[in-house]
Parts: C-alpha cells; structure tokens; sequence
C-alpha cells in the first residue's frame, strides 16, 4: 500500500490549485510519493502579454512594405508572433530585412553566434543611430518548482525570469556579446578606456543595470565624434 505524505507546503499548493484544476504533479522521496499540484508559473514568457498595434516593415531590393498587425514578443521562444487574418497567432519570420515597431520598442533581426553556431534573433537597439550600437536581446528563462527537502524550506514556484543579453556593434560589423560589467564593456570598446573609467567613477555609474552601460556606450561615441584616429569600427 503506497503512503502519501502531504506536506504543509503541499496542502497550501493543493488547496490553492483546486481553484484552477491544475495538473497533478507527483515527485518521490525515498519510500514516499509527495502529490503537489501544477501552479501557474508567475511572470510571463512574453514582454507583454497583451497583443499591441505593430509595425512591420520590409525592405525589398525594389520597394518597402509596410503593415500593422497585433502583435506581441515571446521573450521564451524568442518568435515575434502575431494575430492573422483568422485570428491565430502566427510567428514573424527572422530575416534581416524585417524591422517591427511596437509598443515604443524596435526589433531588428541580426545573426549571431550562439556556440559554435550561427543563429538570427531579435534585438532591441538601446541607442539607434550612433556609430557604436549596444544591444538587448530580449530573453526569459523558465525556473521548473522544487519540492521542499525539509519542513523549514519553502517549495520553490515556477516563473519565468529575465536572462536578456547584451551585445555591441559597430556600423555593419559582426555582434560581439558582452557582459554588464565594467571589465568588459572597457574590453568591448577597446579605445578611450582611462576615460571611460573616470567617466564611470564620476557619474557613479552601476554599469550592471542596462540604463548605465547605455550611459557609458552613448558617452563612448561622443569620445569617437572627436577622436578620428579611433579605430573601434575597423577592429
């Protein structure tokens, strides 16, 4: 005879899943089977969740097309999807060709080298039109739930969480991944380092959060717009 062993943990889950109906999950200790139930994750695999008026635009060797279509960004699946005609949602091809405004965002599609291989995905250019361009490739992770080993633990809930990426350009050069820290956004940049240094100890720059490595990107090209020996673009 199989004993089930419910936890306090467990029950709480029980209880609050009968709401929903969600999918019984069964894990196992030792002798025991422990019966929890499925919860929603918390966040969401998309941007945001709700489908916005978009803007498609596709640069043809002959013309640009241009169509507006509902539309929103699986930051898990990394597919720009959108509703058709039928109302189903269908996904955006990636070709580098394709651009698509939404909800104050562009996203451009580029490849990039994802191991040893070469992908294409989506990327948000945080500061468009300068020489040297930093990237966010917007990216979620799903964190599965774990059953608590002890009575003192707490069950760990699924979510999904922002793992985005970070990458430089500069003009049509190949993207180069970098990390949101100072080592490497200096390595990334190359030239004008003791004053980028200085720059961020000035400011008081936490290059860990995207808005001050933007700082420090856009502080960059101002340093290249009066430096013409500077050679980052030709490295």
């Amino acid at each position: 005879m199989k004993t089930i062993i419910t936890t306090a943990a467990c029950l709480l889950t029980l209880m609050a899943t009968a709401q929903f109906n969600g999918n019984k999950l069964t894990q196992y200790h030792g002798q025991f089977e422990v019966v929890l139930y499925d919860f929603p994750p918390n966040g969401s695999q998309f941007l945001d969740e709700i489908y916005k008026k978009g803007t498609i635009t596709i640069e043809n060797p002959d013309n640009t097309l241009k169509e507006e279509r509902l539309m929103r960004f699986n930051a898990f699946t990394g597919q720009m999807v959108y509703l058709g005609q039928n109302g189903e949602e269908q996904s955006l091809l990636k070709r580098e060709n394709i651009t698509v405004e939404l909800d104050g965002l562009t996203f451009e599609v580029h490849p990039y080298r994802e191991g040893g291989d070469i992908d294409r995905g989506y990327f948000i250019p945080m500061n468009p039109g300068q020489q040297v361009v930093l990237y966010r490739r917007p990216i979620k992770h799903y964190r599965k739930p774990e059953v608590a080993e002890h009575g003192y633990e707490d069950t760990r809930m699924p979510a999904y969480f922002d793992a985005s990426e970070y990458f430089i350009r500069a003009g049509d050069a190949p993207m180069e991944p970098v990390s949101l820290r100072k080592n490497s956004l200096l390595a990334a940049l190359g030239d004008h380092k003791d004053k980028l240094r200085d720059f961020v100890s000035e400011n008081n720059l936490n290059v860990r959060k995207p808005e001050d490595a933007l700082h420090l990107v856009v502080y960059y090209n101002t340093l290249l717009a009066s430096s013409p020996e500077s050679t980052f673009a030709s490295r």
